[in-house]
């Protein structure tokens, strides 16, 4: 008998079997009706989610393919906008804006560091002003969880629009599009939002769109008016992909049937629980240790043990998988994620299975302590 996998990266996440089901179903025609309901559906429920009166397009492609209708629908060539980067998906930020042309300012941290607002404040300044500021919510590559809230307030006080990636926060931590005045936000199917890979969604606004009428970047896929024209009557100007669309619009139902604000407070429960019995064996977290890093846990290794090899294991001994690190932190640092479809169970099985190879390895660990510690903060957690 084949060994239980168990899927504990930060994306693609664990997808609920009602989900799977959806997406299973029989394949529909998208130009007929039933396809059309199905798709105005998932938008308004996208709404809900995002917490925005914002129109929403939805993608075929991947989270990177939101960012780049961002970039090419807001910019044109030359125009300037300042990334706040801190880790790996901000890098491609910068990237994605440098490949069309624009004008890259970044405000760069090491990995692992919080972004500020009075450092994003005073490099606005530097710059003289951008045309377009973006900001990573959840950093996958090292845990960290930005203030997106007083980062966009800067960001609009300075004049330019503010677009955020919320490729794996939405439906996991709190996210206020209109709220917080955010003109564009990104995110993708296959996160917190417990779906398969395949789609990505942005939400635009009134400025957004204004801008997008000026800009002069080439487009044609991710052309925000030829997206927003077919939407409006439930159809896409190109072939969707109707079954991962009919999941998605399964899984938001869980979602709101939840609550986003529960959802909010069990993934904050499950962050504190990873981060408590990481502590317990005695390793050091790399990501904060804060109640709004609860999209994935970051970890450094004991000295000694290659992070690598350590990832290598839990898949092939328990069919564990976790996530390891980008760049020179390859062979230091292991990310348990926890954002969808988990339960503290999920936590303490991936933790054990941790806890026992470290053993193994000759670190002085009390057998149990790890599992016993989630346990304990998860049910404190939920007592609050």
């Amino acid at each position: 008998m084949a060994g239980k996998r168990y899927l504990m990266a930060p994306g693609p996440t664990p997808v609920p079997p009602e989900v799977l089901a959806a997406g299973a179903a029989p394949v529909i025609h998208h130009r007929g009706p039933d396809f059309r309901e199905l798709m105005l559906r998932t938008l308004a429920r996208l709404q809900q989610v995002c917490r925005t009166e914002n129109e929403v397009l939805l993608f075929t492609a991947s989270g990177s393919g939101a960012f780049e209708s961002a970039i090419v629908n807001l910019l044109s060539p030359g125009e300037r906008v300042l990334v706040v980067t801190a880790g790996a998906f901000g890098e491609r930020w910068c990237a994605l804006a440098a490949a069309y042309g624009a004008d890259v300012h970044e405000l760069r941290y090491s990995w692992g560091e919080t972004p500020q607002p009075e450092d994003l404040r005073a490099r606005l300044e530097e710059t003289g002003g951008v045309e377009v500021v973006v900001v990573v919510h959840s950093e996958t590559s090292t845990g960290v969880v930005a203030d997106v809230e007083a980062l966009a307030r800067v960001g609009r006080d300075a004049g330019a629009l503010v677009v955020v990636d919320a490729v794996s926060s939405l439906g996991a931590v709190p996210l206020e599009t209109d709220a917080w005045g955010l003109d564009v936000v990104v995110a993708g199917s296959q996160k917190a939002l417990m779906t398969p890979p395949g789609l990505s969604l942005t939400t635009i606004s009134d400025a957004a769109w204004a801008r997008s009428s000026r800009s002069t970047m080439p487009r044609y896929y991710f052309d925000w008016e030829r997206m927003r024209r077919a939407l409006e009557s439930g159809s896409t100007p190109f072939t969707p992909a109707v079954t991962v669309v009919a999941a998605l619009d399964a899984a938001l139902g869980l979602l709101l049937e939840e609550g986003v604000d529960a959802a909010f407070a069990r993934h904050a429960s499950l962050g504190r629980a990873c981060r408590e019995g990481a502590k317990a064996m005695g390793l050091e977290l790399f990501s904060p240790d804060e109640e709004r890093s609860a999209v994935v846990t970051a970890i450094l290794t004991p000295d000694g043990v290659d992070a690598r090899e350590l990832v290598l294991e839990l898949r092939d001994r328990f069919g564990i998988t976790v996530a390891g690190a980008h760049g020179e932190l390859g062979s230091r640092m292991f990310r348990i994620g926890h954002i969808g479809y988990y339960d503290v169970l999920d936590i303490t099985t991936a933790l054990t299975a941790v806890e026992t190879l470290l053993v193994e390895r000759g670190a002085p660990i009390e057998r149990g302590v790890a599992s016993a510690r989630a346990l304990e903060a998860y049910r404190g957690a939920e007592r609050v």
